[in-house]
């Protein structure tokens, strides 16, 4: 029992999946939306096979949730869930307020999917950091889904873009939440022993 709780210390918690819908990035019929609905499915999976109590919020246009479950229902459940996932157009300054409280158990771990595209859910993760939520994420990379124009400017601009993901990236690691980029080309589980590591490091370095 020992060697399992040392390899798996997230055991029996509650899992929020967070999914940003509030924009997405498309190309030839495929669409980050698409492979972070994918990437929940399997976080899901994943947490539930480990006895862990999975919750969902879908935060974007259109604000839906779960609260936190276990066992082959709930997993019905977030698939249903996942299948009705859209890209809902809305200006409307959201922030994670708007979330019942009853979702968010206060010392759940958020795992939040997202394409880091949009000001608001950015912010969001950010807020949820600051209320002293252990956040990790899983960002969808839009990279793969854009080219940088012909002319130089267009190119500076795409440069520029990068550049910004980066610093959003790097802006999350310094509040001590761990990021790691996802595209559909690599498996998603060596993904989350990246999450992990850096979790269990930043564990010890508080400790």
């Amino acid at each position: 029992m020992l060697v399992v709780n040392e390899r798996h210390p997230e055991r029996n918690a509650d899992v929020i999946l967070f999914l940003d819908t509030f924009a997405d990035a498309r190309a030839g019929g495929r669409s980050t939306l698409d492979l972070a609905v994918r990437a929940t499915s399997t976080l899901a999976t994943r947490y539930l096979e480990r006895r862990d109590c999975v919750g969902l919020v879908s935060f974007g246009g259109i604000l839906r949730w779960l609260t936190p479950g276990m066992g082959a229902g709930q997993r019905y459940r977030i698939v249903d869930a996942l299948l009705e996932s859209e890209i809902v157009f809305n200006h409307a300054w959201k922030d994670v307020s708007v979330i019942p409280a009853r979702v968010l158990p206060p010392q759940a771990l958020v795992v939040a999917v997202t394409p880091l595209l949009d000001d608001r859910a950015v912010e969001a993760l950010a807020d949820l950091r600051a209320r002293r939520y252990d956040l990790a994420i899983v960002e969808v990379s839009p990279i793969g889904f854009t080219e940088p124009g012909a002319s130089e400017a267009d190119k500076l601009a795409h440069r520029l873009w990068v550049l910004r993901r980066e610093e959003i990236r790097a802006r999350y690691e310094r509040l001590g939440v761990a990021v790691a980029s996802w595209s559909d080309d690599a498996p998603l589980d060596a993904v989350l022993e990246g999450v992990r590591a850096f979790r269990r490091h930043a564990q010890i370095a508080r400790v």
